[in-house]
């Protein structure tokens, strides 16, 4: 999943917890729960728009910051400040697996290669069949909305 997904996943979860604490936790298993999905951005390493698999991942990461953003800023407007710190910690817990990931992906640390392996292979535990980006958006557009939705609905 993009990592706008993840962070939605996590603020609604910190929406309806509204504790910081458990939020984190859940976001970071629901992370792990979505990716299983087949959700079409496995490709992202061959975009042909970058010469390298760095300058790809550098940019998908920051598409996915600026959506991140710009939810971050509709539930900000819309959530009772009193939940904030939930929603905060579970999109925090979203997307602390992709983080792990790329940093690994972009440092190559030896500290991380196992991280890696392990979170690479949640992406199959369903099914190994891939999708191309144009079906991931159908998969992940809908699912973006529901959750946003209820995000709204908790706050």
């Amino acid at each position: 999943m993009f990592i706008t997904v993840h962070a939605v996943a996590g603020a609604a979860i910190g929406a309806t917890t509204g504790n910081p604490i458990l939020a984190f936790i859940a976001g970071f298993i629901s992370h792990l729960i979505l990716d299983m999905i087949p959700h079409g951005d496995e490709t992202i390493s061959k975009w042909k728009l970058f010469k390298t698999v760095r300058r790809r991942i550098a940019a998908a990461a920051f598409i996915d910051f600026v959506g991140v953003m710009v939810m971050l800023v509709f539930i900000i407007n819309n959530a009772s400040l009193a939940l904030l710190p939930g929603i905060l910690a579970g999109m925090a817990g979203g997307i602390a697996p992709d983080a792990l990931w790329g940093f690994h992906e972009l440092t190559g640390t030896p500290l991380l290669s196992w991280y890696r392996k392990w979170h690479s292979k949640g992406h199959d535990l369903i099914t190994k069949k891939k999708i191309s980006m144009k079906k991931g958006f159908i998969v992940q557009l809908p699912l973006l909305v529901l959750l946003l939705w209820l995000v709204v609905r908790a706050t």
